[in-house]
């Protein structure tokens, strides 16, 4: 028994031999890719075309809260503007449109959580890619802090 000591050790070795390493199979995400996926919460683009009341009948529904607010105010182009809110759990989609005419003047894509540092998340939430062609995409960045954003803008190209 003079390697009586060193029993224990090969016991201990043998057992982390058996041991399977974690692989991922082929089907199967790993939890950090599953958790980083962002669902959409409002498919934009399918809106695109349509006036202020029309956008209402797609997105109004149970999961869906509308927050209307008609109060007409001078906008950034120097027209008149109003803001229908549509909130999808903690997203928000603000409609902005002329209420002389509904047109949609653009649309907003913010959430609760506020700040992100990578603004494409938020353009997947409103299902719209970053190399749509059919959009101006506008991220707005922080004023406390400009490397993160609050939020996109989206125009639709006339």
């Amino acid at each position: 028994m003079r390697y009586a000591y060193l029993l224990p050790l090969a016991l201990l070795m043998s057992c982390a031999a058996t041991e399977q390493p974690a692989s991922e199979t082929p089907g199967t995400s790993s939890p950090i890719s599953s958790s980083s996926k962002v669902d959409r919460a409002f498919d934009v683009p399918a809106l695109l075309g349509m006036n202020a009341d029309q956008i209402a009948r797609p997105l109004t529904g149970q999961t869906i809260r509308p927050d209307h607010d008609r109060t007409p105010r001078e906008s950034s182009m120097g027209g008149t503007e109003a803001l229908y809110t549509y909130w999808r759990d903690t997203t928000a989609l603000v409609v902005s449109y002329d209420p002389a005419t509904l047109h949609v003047n653009s649309y907003f894509i913010k959430t609760k959580h506020a700040l992100t540092p990578d603004y494409t998340t938020l353009l997947q939430l409103a299902n719209v890619s970053k190399y749509d062609k059919r959009w101006n995409i506008e991220p707005i960045a922080s004023v406390n802090n400009p490397q993160m954003y609050t939020g996109v803008k989206l125009v639709p190209k006339q």
